[in-house]
């Protein structure tokens, strides 16, 4: 008795064949088979959900219309997860170029605000980067010095400059905002990079 997994496989190839040879039955099967699955990867790559149904059409849209020259020794589904990450990526660097998405795109980012935080390298210092952190108020600089380039916590902060734990907080929360907004308008593709790093990791 073949495994029912080599069936399911089985029957994949040959839709995919037929796919190549331009059978349309066949790419609706497939369509309804990973639609809802690459749809929920778009959807946590692009969280507006407009831009990602447009980059989820192109996805699917490029499958038929590329459908000749899909690799055989690949599977169906590495490729459609393939597709939807560099989908994904185009739009972010199209934004980073664009004034009026990169507005669109930095009112999204900021769901992904706590992500971006933990994901940044402070370690991996720049000049614009040293140059926005002078930009700050000097208490928050100093605070802002100590947890993120030197490694100290909350706590620790908060005991050498006699103030709260929540008081920290507040200057970590303001100088991370200001750093993000200064840091992309003068550079705005490190939006796209700030944004690769955390949802393609």
């Amino acid at each position: 008795m073949k495994p029912v997994v080599t069936d399911i496989v089985s029957q994949e190839d040959e839709l995919l064949s037929q796919l190549r040879g331009g059978d349309y039955a066949a790419y609706h099967q497939l369509y309804d088979r990973y639609a809802p699955m690459i749809m929920a990867r778009i959807r946590r790559l692009v969280l507006d959900r407009e831009v990602a149904e447009e980059l989820h059409q192109e996805v699917f849209l490029q499958i038929w219309t590329e459908r000749r020259k899909l690799p055989a020794d690949v599977p169906f589904k590495a490729i459609l997860l393939h597709r939807a990450k560099l989908q994904a990526y185009k739009y972010y660097h199209k934004a980073s170029q664009d004034r009026e998405m990169r507005a669109h795109l930095m009112s999204v980012a900021t769901e992904l605000y706590d992500q971006l935080e933990e994901q940044i390298n402070f370690q991996e210092t720049n000049a614009s980067f040293m140059a926005a952190i002078a930009k700050l108020p000097e208490q928050r600089r100093k605070v802002f010095v100590r947890i993120k380039l030197e490694g100290r916590s909350y706590e620790e902060a908060a005991e050498e400059f006699g103030v709260s734990i929540s008081t920290i907080k507040d200057h970590m929360t303001r100088a991370l905002k200001f750093l993000r907004t200064e840091l992309t308008q003068d550079n705005p593709s490190l939006l796209f990079f700030l944004l690769a790093a955390t949802l393609f990791r």
